[in-house]
């Protein structure tokens, strides 16, 4: 029996609106049509029309998950222009904070497929850490709605030191966690029957796709410019790559909890080598010129493109790496069974925020 059918926009599985109309035939999905842009806000073409200090508060808004990643992005961005030194210890605190930042995604969104699959006692556990870990993000952000503690050439405030400790000793607590629930789901047998060998993606076809971030990653491919180009201090981090090479589900759910455990342990080095010193930024005078500035998001590569006339940015660009889309989507779901769509979908953690800015 051949029939349509319609999925979307909205759906607990993913974040922000998507519409997926699928062709089936039986229960197998025999072709499917992605829409998206029902988030396009135009945010780039805004940073151009506003002053930079109004930018500066923009900018944290434009993902209400990822902020803190634009922001690093269009701060580089800016002190790439300005030719700005920023100091160790604000390079650090910010890796601190996009990395707490990660930990928060990651989790949120493992814990989210472990929802979809059923397995609602792994949900549990990840969501009760994903709180705690805003909790410690918190400590530094006094107000999730006005994420602004980078500022160009440094931070906007000197976290207090009490902060600091308190990160450190939840932080410390939090990678013991980690990896209790990690080896706990490694070892769910009724988990694996459920994601292994579902919508894969091999290494090739994730390369000819320019994908980045936990689908990359789950696929095989190694692309990373936190160790690749290194920014801020990751250079001073000994850390391990996450990669995968199942191009399934499952590897995308382990990326998405070994990263985090991964990130943990950023923030726990981070901390260790930070000192005491100035960290504070300024609103800069902008001179004539062009400049980029790019993160390593939770979901790709972020990068901030911008001109200035010597008064004003007059131009910008923010480039996020491929999400799910149209040809994405199909490469992931046609020819699987209509009970594997949402634990698919639900894998690739997509941002509408960020793949419509």
């Amino acid at each position: 029996m051949s029939y349509s059918l319609t999925i979307g926009p909205f759906h607990p599985a993913w974040r922000g609106p998507q519409r997926f109309i699928m062709d089936l035939e039986g229960e197998t999905i025999s072709n499917i049509d992605y829409h998206s842009g029902m988030n396009e806000r135009g945010c780039a073409e805004r940073i151009s029309r506003i002053p930079l200090s109004q930018a500066l508060t923009l900018v944290p808004r434009i993902c209400g998950t990822c902020g803190h990643a634009h922001m690093m992005a269009f701060c580089q961005a800016i002190e790439n222009l300005t030719n700005t030194t920023v100091p160790m210890r604000a390079q650090l605190i910010r890796m601190i904070v996009v990395e707490l930042e990660r930990i928060e995604i990651n989790l949120a969104g493992a814990a989210n497929l472990c929802t979809v699959l059923g397995v609602e006692q792994h949900a549990k556990v990840l969501f009760n850490l994903q709180q705690i870990c805003n909790t410690l993000l918190n400590e530094l952000i006094t107000s999730r709605s006005a994420t602004n503690i980078m500022m160009p050439g440094g931070l906007a405030y000197n976290p207090p030191s009490y902060a600091l400790s308190l990160i450190q000793t939840g932080n410390a607590q939090l990678i013991k966690q980690l990896y209790a629930v990690i080896d706990s789901i490694i070892d769910d047998r009724n988990l694996l029957t459920r994601t292994v060998e579902i919508g894969m993606l091999a290494t090739n076809a994730a390369d000819q796709l320019d994908v980045g971030g936990i689908i990359a990653r789950a696929s095989g491919i190694t692309r990373d410019i936190r160790f690749d180009m290194p920014y801020a201090a990751y250079q001073r981090l000994d850390v391990n790559r996450v990669v995968q090479s199942g191009g399934d589900v499952y590897a995308r759910l382990l990326v998405m909890l070994l990263e985090s455990h991964e990130s943990a342990k950023m923030v726990e080095q981070s901390l260790r080598l930070l000192k005491t010193g100035p960290c504070e930024g300024e609103i800069p005078v902008l001179p004539v010129g062009n400049a980029i500035g790019s993160v390593e998001a939770p979901r790709g590569l972020l990068t901030y493109s911008i001109a200035s006339d010597g008064v004003r940015i007059i131009q910008c660009e923010i480039i996020m790496q491929r999400q799910l889309d149209r040809l994405l989507s199909r490469s992931l779901i046609v020819n699987v069974q209509l009970d594997d769509l949402l634990p698919i979908i639900a894998s690739t953690d997509t941002c509408t925020a960020c793949a419509e800015r």
